[in-house]
């Protein structure tokens, strides 16, 4: 039982990648998105209409600090978030892609009940292109359970939850849109889980789709 709460907290609390191309020196940044996995209702299959706000700082022009809060998750009582950084490895040459890695710590705290810490790190590689610099991206998001064993003492069996994503960043000067599809936990068994979701791997996992809209300024 603990493991399929682990999944779907996992499914159900994605986001888009935060910043994955770093922001430049001292600009901050807010951003909201909107969308969550695929699910299928009243015979239509259609985003979950998840939210969340996340703000970030570049500290320099390959390193952008970052944190955000899941709105819609507070709605119903659930202080649930995220925090991290994102740092910039490799510099794109030509047809070779920058790479960014972002390691975070995601959490959650629900009325009386214990709250749950989870570590991640999002590794993207990334192309920019034309006069704005917009960029395609892919990669992944890779959380992990800290925790060894379930709620009976049985050792959990999936410690690492892989969700490759696939994405785009359209610049308008001090603004930004993100759209990106997330193949989440494709390796495991949405039919265990209680909430129809649909994913383009049948039974494995879900399809994630999300907006993003985010402001920049100094």
């Amino acid at each position: 039982m603990k493991k399929l709460i682990f999944l779907f907290l996992i499914i159900s609390s994605c986001a888009p990648s935060r910043f994955v191309e770093p922001l430049k020196k001292g600009q901050h940044a807010v951003a909201l998105d909107v969308g969550g996995p695929l699910i299928e209702f009243g015979g239509l299959i259609i985003p979950t209409p998840l939210s969340s706000i996340s703000y970030g700082y570049g500290i320099d022009s390959t390193k952008t600090v970052f944190g955000g809060l899941h709105t819609t998750s507070l709605l119903f009582g659930n202080f649930q978030g995220d925090i991290g950084a994102t740092f910039k490895v490799f510099k794109q040459d030509k047809y070779i892609p920058s790479i960014s890695i972002s390691p975070a710590i995601n959490f959650i705290k629900r009325p009386d009940v214990k709250g749950n810490v989870w570590p991640a790190a999002d590794v993207n590689f990334y192309w920019n292109y034309g006069e704005r610099n917009n960029y395609f991206y892919g990669g992944a998001t890779n959380w992990y359970e800290p925790e060894a064993t379930r709620a009976h003492g049985e050792s959990t069996i999936q410690r690492f939850i892989f969700n490759p994503q696939v994405g785009h960043v359209t610049k308008f000067n001090s603004w930004q849109l993100q759209t990106e599809l997330k193949f989440l936990a494709p390796g495991a068994d949405n039919e265990l889980l209680f909430v129809p979701y649909r994913s383009v791997f049948g039974s494995k996992g879900t399809t994630g789709l999300y907006i993003n809209l985010i402001k920049t300024f100094k």
